[in-house]
C-alpha cells in the first residue's frame, strides 16, 4: 500500500514539473513574442499581456503548492528548536491541521469564483476569468494532498520532506 502511495506521489510531482515547465515555456514565448511584437513585427495575437497574467497566476499557485510538499514554507523556528520532541510534533500537526482548514476554507469560497468566472471572457482573449480560479482552485487540492500526506509520515514516525533551511544573517 506505502509502495502504491509512493508511486502516485512520485507521478504527480512528475507531472507538476512538466506543467511547471510548460508554463514557464508559455511565460518565456509569450513574452518574448510581445517583445517581438512591439519592436519587429506587429503578430496577430491580441492581448498577450492577459496571457502572461493568467499563466504567471497558475505559476504562483502551483508553486506555493510545491513548496508546501516540500516543507519549504516561511516559519520562525526561534522557539520550535528549544522545545521538546513531542510538543514540536504536536505543534506542527496542528500547524499542518490548521493549514489543511485554511486551504478547504479557500478552495471552498475559490470554487464559486470559478463558477462566476465561467461566463465572463478574459478582455482580448479567448479565455474565461475562470481560469485564474481554476489556479487557486487545484492550488488549494494538491496543497492538502500534500499536507495529509506530510501529516501520515508525521503520525506514522517516518521522515517528512523538509526544505534546506536558510539561516538571517
Amino acid at each position: 500500500m506505502i509502495d502504491r502511495i509512493d508511486h502516485a506521489l512520485r507521478l504527480v510531482e512528475r507531472l507538476l514539473d512538466l506543467l511547471v515547465a510548460a508554463l514557464v515555456t508559455g511565460l518565456v514565448v509569450i513574452v518574448a513574442s510581445s517583445l517581438v511584437d512591439r519592436h519587429v513585427v506587429t503578430l496577430p495575437m491580441p492581448a498577450p499581456d492577459q496571457y502572461a497574467r493568467v499563466l504567471l497566476v497558475w505559476l504562483t499557485f502551483i508553486g506555493f503548492a510545491l513548496a508546501v510538499k516540500n516543507g519549504a514554507n516561511i516559519r520562525v523556528d526561534l522557539i520550535d528548536s528549544r522545545l521538546p520532541r513531542a510538543v514540536r510534533l504536536f505543534l506542527e500537526v496542528l500547524f499542518e491541521l490548521t493549514m489543511m482548514a485554511l486551504a478547504a476554507l479557500i478552495a471552498w469560497h475559490g470554487w464559486r469564483l470559478v463558477e462566476i468566472g465561467r461566463d465572463q471572457e478574459r478582455l482580448g482573449t479567448v479565455i474565461s476569468e475562470a481560469w485564474p480560479a481554476i489556479a487557486l482552485f487545484a492550488s488549494c487540492l494538491l496543497t492538502m494532498v500534500f499536507l495529509g500526506l506530510r501529516l501520515a509520515l508525521r503520525l506514522s514516525g517516518r521522515p517528512v520532506p523538509q526544505a534546506s533551511h536558510v539561516e538571517a544573517d
